[in-house]
């Protein structure tokens, strides 16, 4: 991996605007774990800022990553505002610690601005379009277009995802960022016999029940999903629907938990055991991934890694992401793609082989640990130079 060696002077990286380590709520957590352990490893000294109002044990220091806290707030709908706005100030009134800051969300543009009055360098990662996201009402809605107007203009380094959103974010705000995915995860060893126990549990069978792992949000489309599995009729075949990531009783969540037992449906709580989300993904015939609004989404990295097959929510995300080693479908046509999917053979092998020589951890790191030095990231492994006939930005 490149980066500096250890005897040289330590440079001092902050990573703002997630949940914080350890990675137990979702990409982004899992994103700053995997990058900000290797800068440890090249010999970088980093700091993780975490909430306090995500809960858990306040450990001062993860895996040589030291960590630092906010209060947040109680109301989950200014948590990350609040949270933002506590980080940004602390990194201004500790402003000579920090060489470089990485931001993750736009929706974190209070910390960021504080960021930038500090003159810390820094960089943003933007996330997808999360103004069209269902749950947010217009208010937030315009005020995340805002932050990313404002973001596309004041910072100088900006990330992109995926080559969608950076192609999104030149034509939209004019603005050229820097091209760094995520990278696949690492897939834990699981006992032989823990499989048969973890299926049990979920009242599935192997190869038999198709799977998605997501929050219950609307543009995630379970609700649509489950309910088009159970207008396919495919649990009278014996198939059943796994459904997980249920946290909170929200209205929406409610309805899709209502659908619990209806035709093979079965709606479980959201689960972050390495192993039994592992068991879950390779034994299941097809995986269905619905996010609509996101780049790069690591769940769907996820699923390429470990599932037979993958059916994506049709669009130029997917479609990066999948290539022509998914499977597809349109909102409004789910029923049919299910039963489609029934007659399309296993992609495991070329899926996995695609996503292990686009999306890889290590490359990820070497692009972000370029930015911090002030240069282009530069992301690329043999098969993003190979297709794209020229280096990564």
């Amino acid at each position: 991996m490149e980066g500096r060696s250890r005897t040289e002077a330590r440079a001092t990286v902050a990573f703002c605007g997630t949940r914080g380590l350890p990675a137990n709520y979702g990409g982004f957590e899992t994103a700053v774990d995997e990058i900000s352990k290797r800068f440890v490893e090249g010999g970088y000294e980093c700091v993780v800022f975490c909430r306090e109002s995500s809960g858990g044990d306040a450990l001062k220091y993860h895996e040589g990553r030291k960590l630092a806290y906010v209060r947040g707030s109680s109301r989950r709908s200014l948590d990350t505002f609040i949270s933002a706005f506590q980080t940004g100030w602390q990194l201004l009134r500790h402003r000579k610690t920090y060489d470089h800051v990485f931001w993750f969300n736009n929706a974190n543009f209070p910390g960021i601005l504080l960021t930038l009055l500090a003159r810390i360098p820094v960089s943003v990662n933007t996330d997808g379009m999360e103004w069209r996201r269902a749950k947010w009402k217009w208010p937030f809605k315009a005020y995340y277009v805002l932050a990313s107007l404002l973001i596309s203009l004041l910072c100088t380094s900006v990330i992109s995802d995926s080559k969608a959103m950076q192609g999104f974010y030149r034509k939209t705000f004019k603005k050229k960022t820097h091209f760094i995915p995520y990278g696949i995860p690492r897939t834990p060893e699981v006992p032989p016999d823990r499989a048969p126990t973890i299926l049990d549990r979920y009242g599935v069978e192997a190869g038999r029940y198709f799977l998605q792992i997501t929050r219950f949000e609307p543009d995630n489309l379970p609700l649509e999903i489950i309910g088009a599995f159970e207008e396919a009729a495919l649990g009278a075949e014996g198939f059943g629907f796994l459904l997980i990531g249920y946290q909170r009783p929200t209205p929406y969540a409610q309805r899709i938990k209502a659908m619990d037992g209806k035709g093979g449906i079965v709606v479980a709580d959201a689960v972050y055991d390495a192993e039994v989300l592992q068991v879950l993904r390779e034994n299941c015939f097809c995986y269905v991934h619905g996010n609509s609004v996101g780049g790069t989404n690591p769940a769907l990295l996820e699923a390429m890694a470990n599932c037979p097959r993958v059916l994506a929510i049709e669009g130029r995300f997917s479609r990066e992401v999948l290539g022509d080693e998914g499977y597809f479908f349109e909102p409004d046509g789910v029923a049919s793609s299910l039963r489609g999917v029934l007659k399309s053979p296993d992609q495991s092998a070329d899926m996995r082989s695609r996503a292990s020589s686009r999306y890889d951890w290590d490359s990820v790191a070497e692009a972000y640990m370029r930015v911090a030095e002030g240069r282009p990231a530069g992301y690329l492994t043999a098969v993003w130079q190979e297709r794209t006939g020229r280096r990564g930005t």
